[in-house]
């Protein structure tokens, strides 16, 4: 193999790489990126046999076809302190060498063959979605996610395709994100839970872009392709809670207050919380929100914030770390908080519960 391309290209080919790539993993082939030259460009193939990516360059020379394989950590650390426009890899047996500029660097390599084939799917199920409604939905709903491992189902985010629509859903018992996105789909007959490594590399290749995004699935696998760029990976295994069934029918209080005022109040109320209890003490009353907060060794905080709000004074706690992801997600100068008791959870939302909306559960205070 011998080709020439653009350093900028496959640089950023490589940092997305980066998040694939696991150095400390049992099977060292994966450790490496397969680079596959022909006449159309060259293609870059990583996976960590969960996970894959496979991204064409078109910026190439292509001298020989052929391919090698590369360490992908080292390759990426020289791309970012090479300064020259294009670089030139020649590879001949177990050495490839490495041009740039007046530099040189010979790298050991290993037999391409071995590198593992990457799945594909029929393409029988597809869903079309824009670019920016995948990452905004994703940034809505992704952080609500159970972090602990073992949670199976919980570790991922539903997809659920219906007609016209997508509907993405995380929760890990104890907050849930809800969105609707419009997209060309039909329901499937299995659940499609998408792993955090998954979306979020997805969501890396798709960045500010609004093109169209073609996700294939199987019952165990989605392939995303975005732009020339194709991601795939395991669906997670488990059967998703029946989410629907925990969303309270009736919430009998509701309040309205501007977005960045309540983020503001519960980031400076929070510093005064403690380790053992992350909770900030709601008190409302018509026309004002009092947070209170107590750590034993710091102190207590109280932070008054003006609502929209004509009931009876109540009082309930929140971990204000689940209320502020869940403010993430809106991007409205006002939200709508609808609760009832200490005991039912609560909705975020701004006026439009269809598409998105965020519950949280109450803690004891």
């Amino acid at each position: 193999m011998h080709v020439i391309c653009a350093r900028d290209q496959l640089a950023e080919a490589m940092n997305l790489v980066s998040s694939i790539v696991n150095q400390r993993s049992t099977n060292p082939i994966t450790q490496n990126v397969l680079l596959i030259a022909d006449k159309k460009g060259l293609e870059v193939r990583a996976t960590d046999l969960d996970l894959s990516l496979k991204r064409s360059l078109t910026e190439v020379d292509c001298k020989k076809p052929g391919k090698c394989l590369v360490q992908a950590s080292l390759v990426g650390g020289l791309l970012k302190d090479i300064r020259s426009e294009t670089v030139e890899f020649k590879a001949e047996g177990n050495t490839v060498e490495l041009k740039a500029g007046r530099d040189r660097f010979e790298l050991t390599s290993a037999d391409p063959e071995e590198f593992p084939k990457l799945p594909e799917v029929d393409g029988k199920t597809e869903i079309k979605i824009k670019g920016s409604d995948f990452t905004s939905a994703i940034r809505r709903v992704g952080r609500s996610i159970a972090q602990e491992k073992g949670r199976y189902a919980l570790n991922g985010v539903l997809l659920e395709p219906r007609k016209n629509a997508v509907e993405f859903c995380g929760t890990d018992g104890r907050r849930l994100g809800y969105t609707k996105m419009t997209a060309k789909c039909k329901e499937v007959e299995y659940q499609v839970i998408v792993p955090a490594k998954g979306y979020n590399l997805i969501s890396k290749v798709i960045g500010t872009g609004d093109d169209e995004v073609s996700l294939k699935l199987s019952e165990n696998r989605l392939v995303a392709m975005v732009d020339g760029t194709e991601v795939g990976t395991l669906l997670v295994e488990g059967q998703f809670p029946d989410y629907r069934a925990v969303i309270p029918a009736e919430l009998d209080k509701s309040l309205t207050v501007k977005l960045e005022d309540f983020r503001l109040a519960l980031n400076k109320a929070r510093h005064l919380t403690s380790v053992e209890s992350q909770a900030v003490r709601l008190e409302i009353s018509k026309g004002e929100l009092t947070l209170r907060s107590r750590s034993p060794s710091q102190g207590q905080a109280e932070v008054k914030v003006e609502i929209e709000y004509d009931g009876d004074d109540v009082a309930i706690g929140f971990d204000p770390q689940y209320i502020l992801q869940g403010l993430d997600g809106f991007d409205t100068d006002k939200v709508t908080f609808e609760f009832k008791d200490k005991d039912t959870g609560a909705i975020m939302h701004a006026g439009d519960k269809d598409k998105f909306y965020y519950l949280v559960m109450p803690i004891d205070i």
